[in-house]
């Protein structure tokens, strides 16, 4: 794990153009990203460097370092191939990611991309939207298109794009070595406003309210079951004007009892 959750490296790309080419070499190719459990279905890749130079294949494979090779599509990018030409360091897979709006990608960890085994995973938007959520163990992360971001991504992350439009972005696997690590430790974190609270804000303000309705609170207390418990804090929240999602909850409830369990753990 790196000791880092986060960091904009110092890298500025020409989002608008890479967007342009991304869009017509992928129109014809998203395909439903193979994680199918930590999504809600609106999760789709095409890949410009995979195993085998294969155009749909998502999945990463660390044991087969020597077979990844650029997909036909990315002979149609030149500008996306020019950006990476910037990185100094080993490049794996190389894939778009879209995310329809409205749709969640659950909480989970990618447990291949450890830092201290060499793995690192940079996200480089290409379209965003003030009202994507991306959380990296519970921090919220706004990045802009045309940005460079490491992102640890062994520790918990979940994102929500509660936007209007798609949220697109340019991921890239690679090889820790020197200049990657020399990027990281001149990173930032630049301080962003956030346009419209969370929907994690949302939910800490509901829980606030709760503690405060013993009426409210009884409502919840009453149900054991976890995944309904969820829902019924959902439906309560936006029935009292806290319009969060599920995820929002299953996230902290998930995050409390690590807290609880890490104090017995010596």
């Amino acid at each position: 794990m790196s000791p880092i959750p986060f960091t904009r490296l110092p890298l500025r790309f020409p989002g608008d153009v890479l967007l342009s080419e991304a869009i017509v070499a992928a129109s014809a190719h998203w395909t439903g990203h193979f994680n199918a459990g930590y999504h809600d279905g609106g999760w789709q890749g095409v890949s410009l460097r995979a195993i085998d130079g294969e155009t749909t294949r998502l999945f990463s494979d660390p044991t087969r370092r020597g077979s990844v090779a650029d997909t036909p599509l990315l002979q149609q990018c030149p500008a996306i191939q020019a950006a990476l030409r910037q990185f100094q360091c080993p490049l794996r897979e190389v894939r778009l990611l879209r995310l329809a709006p409205d749709s969640t990608i659950r909480e989970h960890r990618d447990d291949d991309l450890r830092f201290d085994e060499g793995q690192a995973r940079l996200h480089i938007p290409l379209i965003t939207h003030p009202l994507v959520e991306f959380y990296v163990d519970g921090e919220r992360v706004i990045m802009e298109a045309g940005e460079c971001w490491y992102l640890d991504l062994a520790r918990p992350h979940r994102v929500h794009n509660a936007s209007p439009i798609e949220r697109i972005h340019l991921v890239i696997d690679c090889e820790v070595n020197d200049w990657l690590r020399g990027q990281i430790g001149v990173g930032d974190v630049p301080v962003r406003t956030p346009s419209a609270p969370s929907g994690r804000d949302l939910f800490f303000a509901f829980r606030e309210r709760v503690w405060a309705d013993p009426a409210l609170e009884q409502q919840l207390i009453a149900v054991s079951d976890k995944d309904e418990f969820v829902q019924r804090a959902v439906a309560l929240g936006r029935a009292n004007g806290f319009d969060f999602n599920p995820e929002d909850v299953a996230s902290e409830m998930a995050r409390g009892r690590q807290t609880w369990l890490s104090q017995w753990i010596v």
